[in-house]
């Protein structure tokens, strides 16, 4: 007799949870693709199909509440009918009626917790992956309209804008010609730095290593104007083709962790360089200490030879002979006081000859970026260096067509993409991000604190504590998300129960306002926990055991009457 009552209110509160499911997780659903698609980055047929993405993620937040008003609804109709009194009248305790209601609740616990880890991260994935895979449509759209678009630090306005196709075998993934277009780059505090107008102007999306960037799944927008005049930090600017800096537009699927599986989080917690934004704190930690340490051994060679070499990618060798390197707004060579020139030997490959020149000054400068801008370009893989001479007089060369020249007077001489043998930056890159701060500890603190490789440690420790917190927080939410299911079903199941006399929205709202509650305390404590630590963990999980109390003593009163 029992197994016949179990089964039937099971199929009965199964029966009420998938509608109600269905019906509130088709809302939600609904809801959150409106507002993509009036913001223009859906047409029709992007919206069907981003709502019908939306309907895995959204049970993430449906479930709990519509198992709970399914429950509800299934066990009032058995009181109100006088099942649940039958039952008892039969023997059968509140606590064996609650049976079919905890299957229910595991049932649906487990299945919330396989979507969480496996099947929500992928269709998040693919709902972004849907509104950008196409960055340059939504451009498209928004100049159509008259507005302006923003790549970087620039904002752009155009009269008009055409797709070009690529050239067959070009590496270019897409490209747009703009018409009529105005370019104003912003600083960080929103100052206008400059500002360039243009007949036309290119914009051309390639691979990232096509840019230089490290991170091989990032896409570069390329700009490049033409016909172009304007205004650059107070200087006039303009030139037949003016380009921009290439703007690293990165990958959205790898750079957050709830686009991830459970399996994922754990792999990424070991090697939290996975993280696009991780990755890139992390090399230019190792660019800012490997640069310290070529300098240091640049330094060296010169107290002891008055020598230091250098190449390129080009095959030409570079002698400088310097009597010192010294920081003086930056990294200064010192010219001997025998000559007191400093003076650069250039050696053509396939011994093309040499060009000798002479300089009052020279400077050592650093070809690395910043990633305090998540669109600054990315560096090379090695160090490499620009060196730039001062009040240079051009001596001559040994090639045979320049070798009768006579010698010349230029301000200022530039030698771009000068690598130094023994590049540390070639070790450091291999290193994890663990070890690489163990590394450059003695450069952060007390009297050997270099202040730049201090400040790149700090903000690489930084994302790193923040990242560890991310996962533990994704982790305990997802987990308390799906033990609620369970704990909702027979909370609502309870209060049903008690209320046998009242009307169906009136019982649910006495199961409801304590979920909501519960809904709360988890997402609070998992801000928390992402913001301040382990501290979080007891508030995430404090929504989920205060409303099992809440069920336990509602039960014991039932139980009592």
């Amino acid at each position: 007799m029992s197994w016949t009552l179990y089964k039937y209110i099971f199929f009965e509160v199964a029966r009420l949870v998938l509608l109600s499911t269905a019906v509130l997780v088709a809302v939600i659903a609904f809801a959150a693709s409106v507002k993509p698609l009036a913001d223009g980055k859906l047409g029709a047929m992007g919206f069907v199909r981003f709502l019908l993405l939306a309907i895995p993620p959204m049970l993430a937040y449906a479930l709990p509440f519509a198992s709970g008003f399914g429950t509800t609804l299934a066990y009032h109709r058995l009181a109100q009918d006088n099942e649940i009194l039958a039952a008892k009248a039969g023997g059968v305790s509140h606590r064996r009626l609650l049976i079919p209601a905890a299957a229910i609740g595991v049932v649906l616990a487990l299945s919330l917790m396989v979507l969480n880890e496996q099947v929500i991260p992928r269709f998040l994935t693919r709902m972004e992956r849907l509104i950008t895979q196409d960055v340059m449509q939504i451009m498209v759209r928004s100049i159509d309209r008259g507005d302006s678009v923003r790549i970087g630090s620039t904002e752009i306005y155009a009269d008009d804008v055409q797709r070009v196709a690529p050239r067959e075998g070009s590496t270019v993934i897409d490209q747009y010609l703009l018409a009529g277009v105005v370019a104003v780059d912003l600083s960080k505090d929103g100052d206008v730095e400059t500002m360039i107008t243009a007949r036309r102007t290119w914009i051309l999306l390639v691979p990232g290593a096509d840019a230089g960037f490290e991170d091989s799944d990032s896409v570069a927008a390329l700009i490049r104007f033409e016909d172009a005049r304007g205004l650059q930090g107070g200087t006039v600017v303009g030139g037949e083709v003016l380009p921009a800096p290439p703007v690293r537009i990165p990958n959205p699927f790898t750079d957050d962790p709830k686009f991830l599986t459970w399996g994922e989080l754990r792999a990424l917690r070991r090697a939290p360089e996975e993280m696009n934004w991780i990755e890139a704190k992390r090399l230019n930690l190792a660019r800012e200490y490997a640069g310290q340490e070529a300098m240091e051994a640049i330094r060296r060679l010169l107290r002891q030879d008055g020598l230091a070499r250098f190449s390129n990618d080009q095959g030409e060798s570079f002698l400088v002979r310097a009597a010192a390197l010294r920081w003086q707004d930056g990294w200064t060579l010192v010219a001997p006081t025998s000559t007191g020139r400093v003076e650069v030997e250039v050696y053509r490959p396939d011994g093309g000859g040499i060009d000798r020149y002479a300089a009052r000054m020279g400077k050592l400068v650093g070809e690395s970026s910043s990633y305090d801008d998540p669109t600054s370009p990315a560096p090379t893989a090695g160090l490499s260096f620009t060196l730039r001479l001062l009040d240079v007089e051009i001596l001559g060369s040994t090639a045979a067509r320049d070798a009768n020249l006579p010698a010349t007077q230029t301000e200022r001489v530039e030698f771009p993409g000068l690598e130094v043998a023994g590049d540390p930056m070639r070790l450091l890159r291999e290193m994890s991000s663990k070890d690489l701060l163990r590394e450059v500890r003695p450069n952060t603190e007390g009297d050997g604190r270099v202040e730049p490789i201090a400040r790149a440690a700090a903000s690489l420790e930084k994302d790193l504590g923040r990242l560890q917190r991310e996962i533990t927080s994704k982790q305990h939410e997802r987990m308390a998300m799906a033990v609620s299911c369970l704990v909702m079903v027979l909370t609502g199941a309870v209060t049903a129960m008690k209320l046998r006399d009242s009307m169906p929205l009136v019982v649910y709202l006495w199961s409801f306002f304590p979920a909501i509650g519960t809904i709360i305390f988890i997402s609070t404590g998992q801000q928390m926990t992402h913001g301040s630590g382990l501290i979080g963990i007891p508030v995430l999980w404090g929504g989920v055991i205060l409303l099992a109390i809440y069920t336990v003593l509602t039960l014991r009163v039932l139980q009592r009457h």
